[in-house]
């Protein structure tokens, strides 16, 4: 633990302290933190600093700045995550995870409390990639030993108005709402890094503009807005368990996939119904995404729209993996067709004049990979099968496509596509079985986010 301070001023009561700027940095294994206060006035209980002990029964300041880093691994310290770190006075750059500390020793560090914090200006809270400038102020309370055990006491941030930044980029403007968190005394090597999550208690409420969806894709490539939307959170937790939702409206936004730049707006609704971080899962059940006005860059047509939502969706936080049950209703089947490849039978061309898909579906994602599997969507006499693939750049799968009577089998496998006509949905069922195009293979995903 590290204290900094500028002109100190003398009380005529005892205990009581009075500085311009006191700055106070600490770091464990796992995190880094500095918290600058300006015209800063401290109560004292002298008795506790023959023990060891700095008891501060009040803090009162005018203004606060705070940054906090997690200390990371030499695989995860890349340079672009490094440059959207707070910069801490006396830390290296870029902050890199320490080994444990041994058991505590006879000379036990110090022992920071203090009982009523008030903060009547916070400036800056820096977290990581995360950078809120603005106005706020904050109540609460904390008891620290740098290295071993912490705890928070019931506290409140309010955010009176704000810009929130990732990174570079201006994530949401005009942020206003409250945090509430209380944690209890935990020991700060049993819970690194992000684990403390699974004893937090509290609640949030914010909202403001959304201005970027760059987070989305930390290495680049992601989303883009041209115009801004809005965007809503409320959490509530106990113990680490509890629930949230979160509502987002995006403006134009263009998005690459491949070669190909999409333009659309939407709607994002996340209901975060079951939040067991001592578990490491939560349940999205009805989350709804709505995409309108999608147009391809270069494309012809009209644009179009589409619903989609989770009937059942479970995300293993550790790795990210996603096991989804979906529904969705698309305003016309290009997105379908952009599943089957060049060459098809004349017939499939009439399909771009069918309205109103209906398609359900079972999605799993992790990092590298993707399955959907199995899938059927249909419009009047017309359907489409599907299972596909594809793990880490090698995809699979099999397209069964009908319309009436007519029937058109597609195989999409590493040695290319292939056609099928006759006896179609014969050739569709054996794909099914074991190292058929419709089955799973090495390396794929399952539903906890291990690869088989």
């Amino acid at each position: 633990l590290f204290l900094t301070f500028t002109s100190p001023r003398a009380s005529l009561l005892p205990g009581r302290l009075s500085f311009a700027t006191l700055t106070i940095r600490s770091r464990d294994a796992n995190v880094e933190w500095e918290a600058r206060l300006e015209n800063v006035t401290v109560d004292v209980a002298l008795a506790g600093l023959f023990h060891r002990r700095f008891h501060a029964r009040s803090v009162q300041a005018g203004a606060l700045a705070f940054r906090l880093r997690e200390r990371l691994s030499k695989t995860n310290a890349t340079p672009a995550r490094g440059a959207r770190l707070p910069l801490i006075a006396g830390f290296a750059d870029p902050p890199l995870r320490g080994p444990a500390a041994g058991p505590v020793s006879p000379a036990d560090p110090w022992r920071v409390v203090v009982d009523d914090l008030r903060i009547a200006l916070v400036r800056e809270i820096w977290i990581d990639s995360w950078r809120w400038a603005g106005e706020g102020r904050l109540a609460g309370g904390l008891f620290l030993r740098p290295g071993y055990e912490a705890e928070v006491f019931p506290s409140e941030l309010v955010l009176e108005r704000g810009t929130l930044h990732w990174g570079d980029e201006v994530a949401s403007r005009e942020t206003t709402g409250s945090v509430h968190a209380t944690l209890p005394r935990w020991d700060t090597q049993a819970y690194p890094g992000n684990d403390v999550w699974k004893i937090v208690s509290g609640s949030v409420s914010l909202g403001g503009s959304l201005d970027s969806l760059a987070f989305l894709a930390p290495d680049g490539g992601g989303p883009r807005l041209a115009s801004g939307g809005s965007v809503r959170a409320r959490v509530h937790l106990q113990d680490g368990k509890g629930n949230a939702r979160l509502d987002a409206a995006a403006g134009r936004m263009a998005v690459r996939v491949g070669s190909r730049t999409f333009r659309a707006s939407g709607r994002v609704d996340v209901f975060a119904s079951r939040i067991d971080f001592p578990a490491g899962t939560v349940a999205l059940d009805g989350t709804r995404v709505v995409v309108r006005e999608v147009a391809v860059d270069g494309a012809s047509g009209p644009p179009w729209s589409a619903a989609a939502e989770a009937r059942e969706a479970r995300v293993v936080l550790a790795g990210g993996a996603l096991d989804a049950s979906l529904t969705a209703r698309f305003s016309d089947a290009r997105p379908l067709l952009a599943l089957v490849p060049s060459g098809p039978p004349r017939w499939l061309a009439g399909l771009l004049d069918l309205r109103d898909l209906e398609a359900r579906g079972h999605l799993r994602a992790a990092p590298g990979h993707l399955a959907i599997s199995p899938a059927h969507a249909e419009a009047g006499t017309f359907s489409i099968d599907a299972d596909w693939r594809d793990v880490r750049g090698r995809s699979w799968g099999a397209l069964l496509v009908r319309k009436g009577t007519l029937s058109l089998g597609i195989g999409l496998g590493p040695g290319g596509t292939s056609i099928h006509v006759a006896g179609a949905a014969a050739w569709f069922d054996a794909e099914g079985r074991p190292g058929g195009l419709r089955t799973n293979q090495a390396g794929e995903v399952d539903a906890a986010g291990h690869v088989k």
